[in-house]
């Protein structure tokens, strides 16, 4: 992969190599591979590095590092990238908390159908978090990711119906 340059095989090399799938796990020489292949704007390979220096793995935890990836990936439209990015700042990891951004961003991810934003979002509804409660809605994106297999999806409309939240208890 390294010598013929391909984009999407440093990609994958570098998840064996964070993952210990087939090699022994070392998650500084996926840094490395994912560091190629960022380098030529691959939106994965981004996302990778912001998810390394948000997690603490194997890397010093660096919010603003990890920030920066996102962003990049984000211009890439990654809607992984925006789902991580509004992460931080629902967080407050490295910027400062912001529930409107985070809703913004998990909305556009949304927009590409991505199940962790549609999670997400879901439970900003159940919750009404800087929105207003809105069961029914919730239930929509718990739907809607649940269609995708998304297993906390599954779980949350479950915990929906367990106690008849905006639905028929059953």
């Amino acid at each position: 992969a390294i010598q013929h340059k391909s984009i999407q095989a440093l990609v994958n090399l570098g998840n064996f190599y964070e993952n210990g799938l087939g090699v022994d796990k070392d998650l500084l020489k996926a840094k490395e591979l994912y560091e190629l292949a960022s380098k030529q704007n691959n939106s994965a390979a981004l996302v990778k590095l912001g998810i390394l220096y948000s997690n603490r793995n194997g890397v010093q935890r660096d919010f603003l590092k990890a920030k920066n990836y996102f962003e990049l990936a984000a211009k890439l439209n990654d809607s992984n990238a925006l789902v991580n990015l509004g992460y931080l700042y629902y967080n407050g990891y490295g910027v400062p908390r912001d529930y409107l951004r985070a809703i913004h961003l998990y909305k556009l991810a949304a927009q590409s159908n991505n199940s962790e934003a549609l999670v997400n979002l879901g439970g900003i509804y159940e919750d009404g978090i800087y929105v207003e409660q809105n069961y029914k809605l919730a239930k929509e994106y718990y739907e809607l990711a649940a269609e995708q297999n998304n297993s906390n999806a599954l779980y949350q409309l479950g915990n929906l119906y367990f106690h008849g939240f905006g639905v028929k208890r059953d």
